[in-house]
């Protein structure tokens, strides 16, 4: 076919709040997404060219009066095409360089079926991609020397905003704040690594639901010094509330834009009360509802934020809460069942939670899940980092976390080696047993011991999928799950299969292939070949390793080395199928080249 026009540098109609690498980072994701998804016949109706000497080759697609052009590369992962340079629409009389929100434009255009609502609402989310790139870029060297420092603090909270750079990676749309304008995703994004104070409410104790870790005294106790807790004491005190109220910490984005209208009913009859106190002065981690303290290291401080992202409203809903209570037993069996996952795994303190309680108790319903919050401990020692950090290389070359925790010049083939050995050593071992957590790379942090991963941390436990007969049939416990769909629950699954589905698309297919891409990129020779041999090996020896019945080890070994084709995690195609977006993230398993097959090893 006849070579596209050459592709520009970057994409001229650049959206106002993206600066070029972002720009082009974004374009890549979308145009990766649309080709493995086949939205819009991306892959099905493209044509490919032969080969250059580079590897690359043309790219043509039909659409409308006119044809969408790119060059295109070996995916490198998987069998298939990503993005090499710009896009490019090409008609008759015309052609433009395309940015993401222009491509994604012309992908919606091209499905007649879908809904006018859904096409605005997807638009809007691309529309709201908010990234502080210029106070990045000139941040990077301060950033890095945080991230390089010896601060029980400061080097932390560096890794969690190293992972919020990253994000959900792949995902084109992850960072969409639908909710936050610009000045509020600098202030309480991590990304800035701005400080902020908390706000606080008074809340009747009748309308207070806690775990049973709660404790009576509230949140307070934890999140405030012997100084701010008798500032907070005096205020209740002066207005009458000491005995009968509950000091609840709010994000102040959550006080301003949710309680007046949500909660009118309670603050027009005393039952909540917003406080003039302030504080403590808090940080985003790379979770946006989430904060650290500095002046409590390790503890961090989970809130609802009635913000969207990756399509989901950031909400606290209690029986995610009380979810994460089962899930965390479970995980506790486990560790003490298998002594291998007992000395590489901990699992972080998330037993202590508080929610507001409608008068008849309705966990399911809206207003709990908007008010409350739930204290997270984690683990002493360190360092520990986010596994997603490993993958953010601001300055090129090898990721700033990785020389924070193993040096300049680390051998990132022996790295690799070692993270798949114990992030698959974990997953798959849980499997085999009959339960996977949800290990992407934000919910997993790595504690690292003489510049090598030796101890995986996991936190956010309210997503750990099962499948009840297997963990039955050794003696572990089914989770007493609070599920509203018990026909279309993920956590309670009935076939191993899906089981497996999770391992593979969280902990290979996301987490370490974002690690693989960046120590890929990073110009030492490590190969994306490499990682997946590296991976094949550490499936293989985890499976031999395992104590676990041989049946359950040949389906594992079956699903993920044998098949040629596996799950993936479809974001795109189910957020277009969606007619209204809840407190889950709109997606669903795809089928894709197997890139551990063994028959497609290079």
């Amino acid at each position: 076919m006849p070579g596209p026009t050459a592709a520009a540098p970057h994409a001229p109609n650049l959206a106002p709040d993206l600066a070029p690498d972002l720009a082009r980072e974004v374009l890549a994701e979308l145009f990766d997404s649309l080709w493995i998804e086949d939205v819009a016949g991306f892959r099905s109706r493209g044509v490919l060219g032969p080969p250059d000497g580079d590897g690359t080759r043309d790219y043509a697609l039909a659409l409308g009066p006119g044809h969408l052009r790119a060059r295109v590369r070996p995916d490198g992962w998987r069998d298939g095409v990503r993005l090499a340079g710009a896009a490019r629409y090409e008609a008759a009389r015309d052609g433009r360089d395309l940015d993401a929100p222009g491509l994604l434009a012309m992908a919606l255009d091209a499905l007649p079926e879908l809904a006018p609502a859904v096409r605005r609402r997807t638009l809007d989310e691309m529309a709201r991609l908010v990234d502080d790139l210029p106070d990045r870029e000139a941040a990077t060297d301060a950033l890095a020397t945080q991230a390089l420092a010896d601060d029980p603090f400061a080097a932390p909270l560096a890794w969690e905003r190293l992972a919020a750079w990253r994000d959900r990676p792949f995902h084109p749309l992850a960072r969409a704040r639908h909710g936050l304008d610009r000045a509020q995703s600098l202030a309480y994004g991590a990304e800035a690594g701005r400080y902020f104070a908390l706000s606080w409410c008074a809340l009747a104790r009748d309308r207070l639901a806690g775990s049973p870790g709660a404790g009576q005294s509230g949140p307070a106790a934890a999140l405030l010094d012997p100084p701010q807790q008798a500032l907070l004491a005096r205020e209740m005190e002066a207005r009458g509330l000491g005995a009968s109220h509950v000091a609840v910490p709010l994000h102040p984005w959550q006080a301003e834009h949710v309680l007046p209208g949500r909660f009118a009913p309670e603050l027009g009859d005393g039952r909540l009360a917003i406080l003039d106190f302030r504080g403590p002065l808090v940080a985003a981690t790379s979770s946006l509802r989430t904060v650290a303290l500095p002046s409590r290291p390790g503890l961090h401080l989970k809130l609802p934020l009635d913000v969207r992202t990756l399509g989901v409203r950031r909400l606290l809903p209690p029986q995610s809460l009380h979810n994460g209570l089962h899930g965390a037993a479970l995980l506790a069996a486990a560790l003490a069942r298998d002594p291998v996952l007992g000395r590489s795994v901990e699992i972080a303190d998330e037993t202590g939670f508080w929610h507001f309680a409608e008068a008849d108790g309705d966990l399911y319903a809206e207003r709990p899940g908007l008010l409350g919050c739930a204290l997270r401990r984690l683990p002493p020692g360190g360092p520990a980092v986010p596994l997603a950090s490993l993958a953010v290389a601001p300055q090129g070359g090898v990721p700033t976390a990785v020389r924070a925790v193993a040096g300049d010049a680390p051998d990132l083939a022996a790295l690799f080696s070692d993270l798949a050995g114990l992030v698959l050593g974990t997953v798959l071992r849980c499997a085999c047993l009959g339960f996977v957590p949800e290990l992407h790379g934000q919910n997993a942090l790595v504690a690292f011991a003489g510049g090598r991963p030796h101890r995986l941390i996991l936190r956010d436990h309210d997503t750990v999928r099962t499948a009840p007969d297997w963990l039955a049939g050794i003696g572990l416990p089914v989770p007493a799950y609070l599920v509203t769909d018990p026909l279309r629950n993920t956590l309670l699954l009935r076939r191993p299969d899906d089981l497996v589905a999770y391992a593979q698309t969280l902990a290979i297919d996301v987490a370490l292939r974002a690690v693989a891409e960046a120590f890929a990129a990073a110009g030492t020779g490590f190969t994306l070949a490499q990682a997946r041999r590296l991976l094949v090996a550490a499936v293989e020896r985890t499976l031999d390793e395992a104590d676990a019945p041989s049946g359950r080890k040949a389906l594992v070994a079956d699903c993920i080395l044998e098949r040629e084709t596996a799950p993936f995690k479809e974001v795109l195609t189910p957020l277009l199928a969606a007619p209204t977006l809840s407190t889950s993230m709109p997606s669903r398993l795809g089928r894709a080249p197997n890139p551990l097959y063994a028959g497609r090893l290079p």
